[in-house]
């Protein structure tokens, strides 16, 4: 048992600090990475008639989701803020009847949204860390 307990302590320890230490970019990709594991959690959560379980997780990922969108920046964003807001608002929607109905379905929509941009904004974040990583090694 404390075996357990000090490896969850050191994951818990390790995720605290890649939070701290994460880009603006990166902290995204987190997201995304919260948000898919929750949905999919809450997913097997359906499958398995476990109400605690379907409620805690997708109540995590419409909170993620719902923060993501409140911070869009539609001055500086314009069309692409539009467009992620409507995302986000399709994927609450669907997360919010998978909720109602028990319907793990309705979250396949939001699970492949949340994929495609998680995928994306890791891109960024590697094309943002590459400078750094010449710099590092000398080639810059």
């Amino acid at each position: 048992m404390m075996n357990t307990l000090s490896s969850t302590a050191a994951a818990s320890r390790y995720r605290q600090t890649e939070v701290l230490t994460a880009s603006g970019v990166q902290l995204i990709v987190l997201l995304y990475d919260s948000a898919i594991q929750a949905i999919e959690l809450s997913s097997e959560g359906i499958a398995k008639r476990h109400q605690a379980d379907k409620a805690r997780f997708l109540g995590r990922a419409i909170g993620i989701v719902g923060e993501l969108s409140s911070t869009l920046d539609f001055e500086r964003g314009g069309e692409i803020a539009k467009s992620l807001y409507r995302l986000y608002e399709y994927m609450l929607s669907e997360m919010t009847q998978a909720n109602l109905h028990n319907d793990a379905r309705r979250l396949d929509g939001p699970l492949r949204c949340l994929k495609e941009m998680r995928g994306a904004w890791h891109q960024v974040a590697q094309q943002q860390a590459q400078p750094a990583l010449g710099m590092v090694n000398g080639k810059l």
